[in-house]
């Protein structure tokens, strides 16, 4: 049976930010990426795009080592195993490691605790898509604002058909409580939605006339770590060859 293969690098980078690629560009570091990219494409299409052009120069200069997902990374001493989603086998000997995220990462003694998330929950507007407004700011952490956008859900859009999505600061320790969910986020938008006085189309029953309400239907949630800090093992350090950024 055939040993993984194990290839060597001076500097060594986890992580799926946009600082962590920017990390690996500046130091010429070879990079795992544990995870997809922690960028809202709507709120900042400019990052993201960033954070996609350079994964694929880092891949170009031969710093990005795995063309499939990663599963697990296990730190050994100085080796990274890695076991990708195709059950593929990779091991890397590194002189130092800088570790941005810890996602899929085991065998170190220091756990990622967060703090907080940037939640964003997404929306379809089933009826009243057709809206001029852009943003809608609520005054609470949850659902602290409504943004409209051009759907793509409907081929051809001008950009005059909306749907749209809330974003939320929430604490971890509530992150599954029923007041912070996807429902309440979507009554949290309803009530902003009424608010700003925001109606759906005109329709006229006999000789009288009044607009619908908007339709929302929830579509998907992104959680992004906000606040996050590293916390390592009481009694036990790392090896000096090992940075948590």
């Amino acid at each position: 049976m055939a040993l993984p293969p194990v290839l060597r690098a001076d500097s060594l980078i986890i992580g799926c930010s946009l600082e962590a690629l920017r990390f690996a560009d500046e130091q010429g570091a070879m990079v795992l990426i544990n995870g997809a990219p922690p960028i809202h494409e709507v709120e900042n299409f400019k990052e993201w795009k960033a954070w996609h052009h350079l994964t694929f120069m880092l891949g170009m200069r031969g710093l990005v080592p795995l063309s499939s997902p990663i599963e697990k990374i296990r730190i050994e001493t100085s080796i990274a195993k890695i076991i990708t989603e195709s059950f593929k086998v990779i091991k890397i000997q590194f002189e130092k490691l800088y570790i941005f995220d810890l996602g899929r990462v085991e065998g170190l003694p220091v756990r990622e605790h967060v703090n907080k998330y940037i939640v964003y929950d997404w929306f379809d507007i089933k009826r009243g898509a057709k809206q001029v407004i852009e943003k809608i700011a609520g005054d609470n952490d949850f659902v602290n604002e409504l943004y409209f956008y051009p759907s793509k859900r409907r081929d051809g859009n001008d950009g005059s058909f909306k749907d749209c999505y809330t974003k939320s600061y929430i604490l971890a320790e509530n992150i599954e409580n029923f007041e912070y969910s996807e429902l309440a986020s979507k009554f949290a938008a309803m009530r902003l939605i009424k608010q700003e006085g925001l109606v759906g189309p005109l329709r006229k029953f006999g000789e009288k006339t009044h607009h619908l309400n908007l339709i929302l239907e929830h579509n998907k949630r992104d959680l992004y770590k906000h606040q996050k800090e590293f916390v390592v093992d009481k009694g036990e350090k790392l090896p000096n060859n090992i940075f948590l950024l």
